[in-house]
């Protein structure tokens, strides 16, 4: 899994992706994301995590977590 930028350097995460790691059906995460229902926060690293970022997503009562490197790879990530 790798995070692109968007043209305004914002990280952005395909659903396609995220779909498997939560359990929804692509459409219905599409669906939920268009009505407002899918919440997520950026977090960057700092001190020892410089060049990190944190990403939480969460879908009624599933969150995901991702920690990415640098250059958007996925280094670990779990369910909470």
């Amino acid at each position: 899994m790798r995070l692109e930028r968007n043209e305004r350097g914002d990280w952005m995460l395909d659903p396609e992706q995220l779909h498997s790691r939560l359990m929804i059906n692509p459409g219905i995460m599409r669906q939920k994301m268009r009505l407002g229902l899918v919440t997520s926060r950026v977090e960057e690293g700092f001190d020892a995590d410089n060049g990190k970022t944190r990403v939480t997503i969460k879908v009624a009562n599933s969150v995901w977590e991702g920690i990415f490197d640098e250059h958007g790879y996925l280094k670990s990530e779990k369910m909470i």
